[in-house]
């Protein structure tokens, strides 16, 4: 069944009832399209589609009551381009939101840049309509389990993957910026994963940008001993992105209605102990205002030594593909599949676990990020920092889990592959301690307070002591908000605040945490608005949160974010924390 109606855009409007969703077809006319837009689509088709630019965009719509019978079933969408330093780019509005998607912000890193720091995207005077997402970073595909999804939705992965996106509120500015790191160990992640729309801020009145790197070996090997000089500090090429991806905001995002003089750049997980680098990074300085980081910390980088022990065990698996042909040659000119394939063995036989991280190279980063961060290299920047009560039960064996419900765990040694700081004595040494100081814990409970200190918590202290010490505006949370259903129920594990920050449930990731269909809890709202009133103001707050304090290294003071009850704690679990200074220091 098909349905065609008038729309503001000019041509007309398809809708085709398909099963259990609507699928929307929008056809635009050709005065719609610049008209070099319009030729370039005549010649390539299937380039025009797969670069957003083309004749049609199609979305689908679930079905939901009696919305597909009703006389106007979806809201009206139009058209608007802005007119920026970068050139004009064509997106949609629609319910008071401004989306532009797949902006390029580098020159693709691919060819002879591969490896090597991303280039500026020249200005253009064609118009960029940027529709949709553009391609994300080559990585292993991930498929939710039950689901059929792709965690990165559905988009194209390529070595082209230096795009931005941008959602804005539909009202003059200049409103708050805010800019989204993605994680994932550093090999997966993008900014198309559904989770990361940033429609919730815009309707909060900010500004939200969400930026696409390099992942993986592609982002992360340092090469510089194998290819030569010229690919000295490759390891940092996807810190480099992100810094590229941030002056492009500065340049360009007031055409948009942001106030480049107000950036809070944000990032979880592998994202936050990235932006914890950029925070360190003296390419960096000046290019934010503000930071949110989520479950990251600043120790999680590479000596020399150890990024070219990790590019000598990928170029020994890329190799492995063709015996005899020079690793130079297969880094330069093989398919990204096998680079992709080689990068996969890299990550099983690396004995820690995060191969690919920030390298300590003397150039990009001089010097440990967290000794930077302590000599006050972001002092004048405000910091909203904080970590998941038990972050790594998410990375656990589902068998664990199940025993320990069972009441039938018994002791499961902790392998070094599980562990990013430290080595598998060091991680013994603090077992004992824990073990003597706390007798009555369960080894489950043990085993859980262990790994998320060594990862997220202890790398979390130590950034928000450091930069709070030399008079940095330091705020600190821990996540304590339980899911209520799902495999996890009970626990507040890695990501978990994630959908409460961004106010987005409406994500395949979010069933395995979850359960399907979750609803969206009133606490979700807690969370958004405190992440926005800080974006906006510098100072976390919210009327149903006790007021919060800044963080000192004296006090402690702590927000335990909660929707059963929220509350101030002073050093919370400070034995523990005392216990890791004898053994990570």
């Amino acid at each position: 069944m098909a349905k065609t109606t008038a729309n503001t855009l000019g041509g007309p409007d398809i809708f085709i009832l398909s099963g259990a969703h609507l699928l929307y077809l929008r056809l635009l006319p050709a005065p719609f399209l610049a008209e070099k837009d319009y030729s370039s689509m005549q010649r390539d088709r299937r380039r025009f589609l797969s670069q957003g630019s083309g004749l049609g965009m199609a979305l689908a719509f679930p079905l939901l009551g009696n919305a597909a019978t009703s006389s106007d079933p979806l809201q009206q969408r139009r058209a608007v381009t802005i007119e920026a330093p970068c050139g004009p780019i064509r997106g949609a509005a629609e319910n008071g939101v401004n989306s532009f998607k797949g902006i390029p912000y580098a020159m693709p890193p691919v060819g002879p840049l591969r490896f090597k720091a991303p280039q500026p995207a020249p200005r253009t005077r064609t118009v960029i309509n940027a529709f949709s997402f553009a391609n994300a970073p080559i990585q292993p595909d991930r498929i939710q389990a039950g689901t059929g999804r792709r965690f990165i939705g559905d988009v194209n992965q390529s070595e082209d993957c230096l795009y931005l996106n941008i959602w804005t509120p539909d009202t003059p500015g200049p409103h708050p910026v805010f800019v989204w790191i993605y994680g994932g160990s550093n090999i997966y992640g993008a900014t198309s994963q559904p989770l990361y729309d940033g429609t919730s801020f815009a309707r909060s009145g900010v500004v939200c940008v969400t930026i696409g790197y390099r992942l993986g070996a592609l982002g992360f090997l340092e090469l510089g001993a194998i290819l030569g000089d010229a690919y000295n500090g490759s390891g940092n090429n996807a810190l480099r992105d992100q810094v590229l991806a941030l002056t492009w905001v500065r340049d360009n995002i007031s055409a948009f209605g942001g106030d480049h003089d107000k950036v809070t750049i944000a990032g979880e997980s592998a994202g936050g102990k990235n932006l914890s680098a950029l925070l360190a990074a003296p390419a960096a300085k000046g290019l934010f205002q503000q930071a949110i980081v989520q479950s990251g910390g600043a120790l999680t980088t590479h000596t020399q030594k150890d990024a070219q022990e990790v590019a000598g065990i990928f170029a020994s698996a890329l190799q492995q593909q063709a015996p005899g042909t020079p690793v130079a040659q297969l880094l330069l000119n093989t398919d990204a599949a096998a680079l992709l394939k080689a990068q996969v063995k890299t990550v099983e036989q690396y004995q820690r676990n995060f191969a690919f991280r920030t390298v300590i190279d003397r150039d990009f980063m001089p010097r440990s990020p967290q000794a930077l961060i302590a000599d006050g290299a972001s002092s004048d920047v405000p910091l909203l920092i904080g970590s998941n009560r038990d972050e790594a039960l998410l990375f656990f064996p589902p068998a664990l889990l199940a025993a320990h419900r069972q009441n039938t765990y018994s002791a499961a040694a902790i392998s070094s592959r599980e562990m990013a700081q430290i080595d598998p004595a060091t991680m013994q040494q603090a077992d004992d301690l824990y073990q003597k100081a706390f007798p009555s814990q369960s080894a489950f409970d043990r085993r859980l307070r262990l790994l998320t200190a060594e990862e997220y918590w202890i790398p979390t202290i130590r950034v928000a002591d450091a930069h709070a010490a030399n008079g940095g505006k330091t705020y600190l949370y821990r996540f304590d908000e339980s899911a209520r259903q799902g495999p996890f129920s009970g626990y507040a594990v890695h990501a978990g605040e994630q959908p409460f920050t961004w106010r987005n449930f409406g994500e395949p990731f979010l069933e395995m945490l979850y359960g399907r269909n979750p609803p969206t809890p009133a606490f979700a709202d807690v969370v958004h608005q405190t992440w926005v009133s800080f974006i906006k103001t510098g100072t976390p707050s919210h009327p149903q949160l006790p007021t919060w304090p800044r963080y000192s290294p004296q006090g402690r003071r702590t927000m335990i974010l909660d929707g059963a009850g929220s509350t101030i704690q002073t050093d919370p679990a400070g034995q523990e924390r005392e216990l890791w200074n004898r053994v990570m220091p």
